[in-house]
Formats: structure tokens, sequence, C-alpha cells
């Protein structure tokens, strides 16, 4: 399935985003032809000229699938091309263009279509000859799996079903081609997005059942692409100037689903206020963030003893790292967020029925830029095999700056920073591991009370209680307040290991 839709959403993306047009109905249609065939795609179709306007029938896109003996095929039926006597093009898509992929995986013969549909349509493309803008607008669209053909077998649609539809659809691309590039800048309004998903496996008794929607999707992004580049080469691609820089988000969504499995039922929904994911790619670096607010989750099943329901605030993870050797130390960064989460009280009372565990919002924050020095390009396959198989290691961290940690839960709280560089020819004095030097500052308030509710409600030992106290000891002092301590803990540059200035290593 997720082969499935890697197509259908290459397709889509060759539908609704197309280049190097200029501003006249033959043109428009050359251009995407020749744009098509730059990425693989074989192109057919029959042009009938009507004055300056254009039709192109029985337009068929196909391509081999990498990573399987079969093709892809998309047929787009007959496509419209009006000359709108303003020095703008205007092209209408029929209603259905089925997507048809083909092929032998594993010995097993595959045959599935993928029915894309829209409602109302159109695009419009001005602009000048390297500088065109394609306007879009639409009801809705639509996909649905249709006929799928396993090993000679048919998988019907009370066996596997899969519809998603989202509108009302609005968006702009701009696509600017110069110096052997393309680049293509767009803005994008999917408006509500729902999907309904169910399998039934008829030899067993297992089953599922997902839908939900996300409303007000939206998104915007850049990508540049080298022209005349083998796209299967993933290192040739991205050395050659390919990248992406992309955002997208919700304005709340929500999901139910029921898997049953072995007779045994399983049930839960979601529901989040809003979620975002931002992506950049190029040779030299890589950006992953995933952002979300007010997420909650209902669980029920034979396996969980009572009904879950959770709450989190904020939900946050951020990676930046560079993708390719360079002359000196580059950036890199991380964040974790998981703030505000929160317990239904029958799950409190599971192990807290006397409510002695303070029931506050509990958060985990991490914050931390680094300095590394990658040995290789990531994306040069040959390379990190290579590496990999002579036991090497991906690179070297140069320094580690923690701006922020915070821990705080059931009444204790742990809050840091600190800063560390690390000798990378010393990897003996901490067994494998380059030798740092820096130093944390921690502050830890709520320990000793946290302690005395846990022996109370059983959950800690006496023996057990006064062993973690001594630890504290040995790597705190007290606070100025009361169950308050500080500590800082110090690694010098002969790999010593202070707390508080008392050596411990």
């Amino acid at each position: 399935m997720k082969r499935l839709s890697g197509v259908s959403a290459l397709a889509l993306c060759a539908f609704v985003t197309p280049a190097l047009a200029d501003v006249t109905p033959q043109q428009v249609w050359d251009d995407l032809e020749s744009y098509m065939q730059g990425f693989g795609y074989s192109v057919s179709g029959t042009e009938t000229a009507d004055g300056n306007n254009l039709t192109v029938s029985d337009v068929v896109m196909s391509m081999p699938i990498p990573d399987m003996e079969g093709t892809v095929t998309f047929s787009m039926g007959s496509l419209d091309l009006s000359d709108q006597g303003d020095g703008t093009v205007l092209i209408n898509f029929p209603a259905q263009m089925p997507i048809q992929v083909k092929g032998v995986e594993d010995g097993e013969a595959i045959d599935v279509t993928i029915n894309f549909g829209q409602e109302d349509m159109k695009l419009i493309v001005s602009g000048e000859e390297n500088n065109l803008t394609y306007d879009y607008t639409a009801a809705k669209m639509t996909v649905a799996l249709g006929k799928m053909m396993a090993d000679g077998e048919e998988i019907t649609r009370d066996m596997l079903r899969l519809d998603v539809e989202a509108g009302p659809i609005s968006g702009t691309s701009t696509v600017v081609r110069a110096g052997g590039m393309q680049s293509v800048a767009q803005t994008f309004d999917y408006g509500d997005l729902t999907y309904d998903v169910a399998f039934n496996d008829p030899d067993s008794e297992d089953a599922g059942l997902f839908n939900g929607a996300m409303n007000g999707v939206f998104g915007s992004g850049e990508t540049v692409m080298p022209e005349g580049v083998d796209y299967s080469d993933s290192s040739a691609l991205f050395a050659s100037g390919f990248g992406i820089d992309f955002t997208m988000g919700h304005k709340g969504g929500r999901m139910e689903f029921a898997v049953s499995e072995h007779g045994d039922s399983t049930s839960g929904k979601t529901k989040s206020a809003s979620g975002g994911l931002t992506m950049a790619m190029s040779a030299d670096n890589l950006t992953y963030k995933i952002t979300g607010t007010d997420f909650s989750m209902d669980l029920t099943g034979p396996e969980i003893p009572v009904p879950v329901s959770v709450q989190m605030a904020e939900t946050g993870f951020t990676l930046s790292a560079p993708m390719k050797p360079a002359d000196a130390p580059q950036d890199a960064t991380l964040e974790i967020v998981l703030g505000g989460f929160q317990m239904a009280e029958m799950l409190w009372n599971m192990f807290d029925p006397a409510a002695n565990l303070p029931r506050d919002p509990a958060t985990i924050r991490i914050a931390m830029d680094a300095k590394v020095s990658p040995f290789a390009s990531f994306f040069d396959q040959e390379a990190m095999e290579k590496m990999d198989a002579e036991g090497g290691v991906p690179g070297e961290i140069n320094s580690v700056n923690l701006r922020e940690i915070i821990i705080d839960a059931v009444g204790g709280k742990i809050a840091g920073s600190g800063a560390f560089t690390f000798d990378n020819t010393d990897m003996e004095s901490f067994d494998g591991m380059p030798r740092p030097e820096g130093k944390l500052d921690l502050s830890v308030s709520g320990a000793n009370g946290l302690i005395d509710k846990l022996i109370g409600m059983g959950l800690m030992s006496d023996e057990d209680a006064m062993g973690a106290r001594m630890m504290m000891g040995m790597f705190t002092v007290p606070g100025a307040e009361p169950d308050t301590a500080t500590s800082v803990i110090e690694v010098n540059a002969e790999g010593h290991v202070l707390a508080n200035g008392q050596r411990l290593k």
C-alpha cells in the first residue's frame, strides 16, 4: 500500500504542477510532454488542433517501477487546452483518470487500479517562457482503490477498501527555468481531507476499519530540479543540485479505528487541534520537523485492563544535520517536546488510589545544538556500504551545547543546561567514546518529597530510598529553598569527572 500511495502521489504531483509551459496550447502540451519524459515517463496522445485550441486525446503516461518488475500507467483521457485570448491557457481535465500498477513482486503477480477523480478542476497557465505560473482550483479530488488482483485472485472491495476525498482545492505553482535548473515554488490549500480504509481477511477473523479527517490542510514549498539527471541515482541527483523544502499542516484532525484479531477487538479514537510537518533536503543538509497541539487518544481492548485516555498539549520533534563532508564541523540540532501530558483519573487510580502523587501535567523538553563532521555523503550509497563493511562510523561529534533539558512530573523537576567539546583522538579515556570536556549545570526540586510519597505508596522500599538519597548526596548540594538541590558536573582536560568540585573519576 505504501508503494501504491507513492505512485499515486507522483502521478498527482505531475498532474497538478506541470512545468516548462509557454502561453500557447501547443507549447503548453509540448513542454508538459517533455517535462514528464525527463522523469522517465513514456508519454503518448493524439493531438487535434482547432484554431488556437488544442485537444490531446488518449493521453497515457507510463514508466517502469524501479523496485519491482512492473509499470505504472496514468491514463488521463482527453485534455482540452484552450487559448483564452489574454495570453493564458486553460486546461480542462476529465472527471476520472485511472492509475494502473502491474508487475511481479516476490514471484506474485500484481494488478491494481487506483481511480483518481476530480470535480470542476481548472488549470490556468500564465506568464512568459521560462517563468510560468499555474493557478488551479477544484471543487474536490478523490482517490479510491478500484480493482485489485494478486496472483490471479481478485481482492474485492469488501476485502479491502480505500477512499480519500479532499476539497475545495486551490493552489499556485510558479516554475522558473534557468541555467539547466528548474525551480517550482508552490502554495496550496486542500480544504478538508477525509479518509476511509477498511480490510477484512476472509481466511481469518482479522479485520480493521480506519476513518477520519484533517481540516484545513495547507502547504507551501519549493523544489529545485536539475535537467537531464538520472532520478533513480540519489547520489547523482543531489550532487546535481536537487533540493526540496516544504511545509504542510492541518487545523484539526480526528480518527476512529477498530481492529479485530483472533476474535478480539481493539478500538479507539484520536483528536488534535493542529499538526505540521516541515522537511528540507539537499546535498548539504537535512531538516525534519513535526509539531502538534492538543492531541488526545482513547483506547480500549482485551489486553488493556481499563480504558486508556491520555492528552498531550504539545508535541514536537526537530532534527537538522549535515549530509556531506565539509572543511569545517557543521551545525546539527535535536529538539524533543512532550508537553502537558495528562492521564484520565481512572488510570491514575490504578496505582495511586489515594492521590498521593500530584497529577499536574507532565513535561519533557530537550533542546541541543552540536557541531559534527560527516565522513561521507549520506546519499552516496556505495561509500556508506563500504564504510559499514569496514566497520567504520559515518562521522564524528565535535561539540554539544545542551540549551535546555526539563523533566517535570509527579511533583519532581530536573532542569539543566551545559556544553561539551569532544576529543576524537582520545577514544580510551571513556571506553571507545571521544573524550568530553565541559560542564553541565542541573537544578533539582521535589525529589525528597517524591521519594517519601513513593515509600508511603509501597512503590519504593526504605533501602532503595536510602540508596537514592545517597546517590543524590554524591552528585548534588542543597539549594536555597526546601527540597531543592543543584549540581555542577564537570569533565576536565585530563578526563577527570567532578561533581561540585569533588572528583568521581
